[in-house]
């Protein structure tokens, strides 16, 4: 071998010692939280979430999404910094525990934090309360008979902050429906139908009313919906008659006299959508429609917007009217790539009259602009977390898969 050979082989080696031990001096400087999770008799509990939130903005979130048949949690690799520690059930229906934040906390701005240092392990434990439940059956208002498929989510009317877990239940063939692992407050049941559920969503008790419940209690509610109005059709590329892809766009039921947002649903597989449970009425559909704010597209989905009957204006959309329980199809669209071209505002009554600034009008006085799809994707899109990671709290996060030993 030459002189410049061994040399050469030699600058690899201490290349491929140096990456080493960057790396074990990597692992070393993070730091670890693990613990064990139980009930109030202090027998441990499988399956829950246990979540360490970053309190900066440049510290993310970790979890440790199920413990163990022994109530045993571990999340390693965390930064040294400070968190914030959360324990919840993540969709188990069989359990039924009040979220809790370290330590012991109801809220997640009581939590005391947690300052990790570099290649610390801490021990963070938790008692979880068994939680309060709504519980009842949900029916058709005029026949008595069982609506399956209907979303029941129990929201909070006290303070909330974003970390705070809200918990959902559907009705069965039977309409029966359970929400668990409520904790003590005052909560309002909202009752949503999608898909082909056609039934009015309704909100029980009406704001600005709600209903008392305790941790461990239980409360039956008796629901009756009133049958709706339902959209739907297919939507596809002007052109090609290709299907939309799904989540790509979404088509709006706007409100005939002010062209507010009455339901909106994504186009999902084949191009098809459906937008159920409207009240009797007469409405407007848009396809395409974008979020608008302060003449900025803030969600460009690439197409632009059209009406029914393919027609590029409200004031032109051919308009759709139905009775309680009517199904309105084979209502179609078919869209051109392109930037959107949309009024200052999305709500007539909420414009301006004029436009002082002289810029080119719709009609109506609504001035327009141009923007460019520069804004980030949609949340759907988002939403599409990778390299194994799970979206919680609009942030993705690893996704622990197994447990390590358990330890003496």
């Amino acid at each position: 071998m030459t002189r410049q050979g061994r040399v050469s082989g030699l600058a690899v080696a201490l290349c491929a010692m140096a990456a080493l031990l960057s790396a074990q001096s990597a692992a070393a400087a993070t730091a670890e939280i693990h613990g064990k999770v139980t009930d109030h008799l202090g027998d441990p509990i499988a399956g829950i979430t246990v979540c360490a939130h970053g309190l900066t903005m440049f510290v993310g979130s970790e979890c440790d999404w199920q413990t163990d048949s022994q109530g045993e949690y571990s999340i390693a690799g965390l930064q040294p910094a400070s968190y914030r520690v959360g324990f919840h059930n993540e969709g188990n229906t069989s359990l039924n525990y009040v979220p809790q934040w370290y330590s012991g906390k109801a809220h997640p701005e009581e939590a005391d934090p947690v300052e990790l240092g570099s290649g610390e392990s801490r021990e963070i434990n938790a008692q979880l309360q068994t939680g309060g439940q709504f519980k009842g059956t949900i029916a058709d208002l005029h026949t008595d008979l069982p609506i399956e498929g209907v979303e029941v989510c129990a929201n909070s009317v006290d303070f909330r902050q974003d970390e705070e877990f809200g918990y959902c239940g559907r009705s069965n063939a039977a309409g029966e429906f359970a929400v668990k692992n409520l904790g003590t407050g005052h909560y309002r049941l909202e009752f949503r139908t999608e898909g082909h559920v056609n039934y009015v969503e309704e909100q029980l008790p009406q704001a600005p009313g709600s209903i008392a419940l305790t941790a461990g209690g239980e409360i039956e509610i008796e629901a009756h919906l009133v049958p709706g109005i339902e959209i739907d059709g297919t939507v596809t590329e002007a052109g090609t008659g290709t299907p939309i892809a799904p989540f790509e766009s979404s088509v709006c039921a706007l409100d005939s006299a002010t062209e507010a947002r009455v339901k909106c649903a994504p186009v999902e597989s084949a191009g098809q959508y459906a937008i159920p449970g409207l009240p009797p009425g007469t409405y407007a559909v848009a396809f395409s429609l974008d979020w608008v704010e302060e003449g900025l597209d803030l969600h460009p989905d690439g197409y632009v917007r059209r009406y029914w009957n393919e027609v590029p204006s409200f004031g032109e959309a051919t308009l759709l009217s139905g009775s309680p329980g009517a199904v309105l199809d084979e209502i179609d669209a078919a869209l051109s790539k392109g930037e959107e071209v949309f009024p200052s505002c999305e709500v007539p009554s909420a414009c301006p009259s004029s436009d002082p600034g002289g810029s080119p009008s719709t009609g109506g006085g609504l001035a327009t602009t141009t923007t460019t799809t520069t804004q980030p994707d949609p949340p759907k899109r988002q939403s599409r977390c990778k390299n194994g990671k799970k979206l919680r709290h609009g942030k993705c996060v690893k996704v622990k898969k197994k447990h390590p030993r358990k330890r003496k």
